[in-house]
């Protein structure tokens, strides 16, 4: 899911900076790819942890879904004034991967709609923090790179809940 985008993110980069021979545009770029690939995956985490908020069979899945809802929502507003910033518009709506995996979700119940929530949390959530640590070794714009090293602790927290969810989960 985050993957995929993060690959199709990397490869136009690349591109670009063969195109044109510039490394300076293609960090100037990269900065732009890490702020819609962040802002894609707060609208998915947001859409996708209301769902898990309302259908979790487990108070530990309605509670994570809830966290990761407001949490990516404060992420959001921050990355906001960073996205106007550098010129990259708001998602308008979810990445297909994301629209997939809640639609999928939406036609699950109990213990299987947990499981499928958890596990793609874990993943992609390990996705996400390596497109925020990239970020912060790679950025070249300074408030780029700030909310990359606050938002890599976010997703990193949210990480470690995910996977500590997920293995109270199997042993139920």
């Amino acid at each position: 899911m985050l993957q995929r985008r993060i690959g199709m993110h990397i490869l136009s980069v690349s591109t670009a900076a063969l195109l044109f021979g510039s490394t300076a545009f293609a960090q100037s770029q990269g900065d732009k790819n890490f702020v819609k690939a962040a802002m894609q995956v707060n609208v998915g985490e947001m859409r996708i942890g209301q769902l898990a908020a309302k259908k979790g069979a487990t108070e530990g899945v309605r509670s994570f879904g809830e966290r990761t809802v407001i949490d990516h929502t404060r992420l959001e507003k921050e990355i906001k004034p960073v996205a106007e910033k550098i010129g990259v518009s708001q998602p308008t709506g979810l990445a297909p991967d994301d629209q997939a995996l809640l639609t999928k979700l939406e036609g699950e119940s109990g213990a299987e709609f947990d499981d499928t929530y958890i596990h793609a949390m874990v993943e992609g959530h390990r996705e996400a923090v390596q497109l925020y640590k990239t970020e912060e070794a790679n950025g070249q714009d300074a408030a780029v790179k700030s909310a990359a090293t606050h938002g890599e602790h976010v997703v990193a927290e949210h990480l470690s809940l995910a996977e500590h969810l997920q293995s109270t989960l199997a042993k139920n």
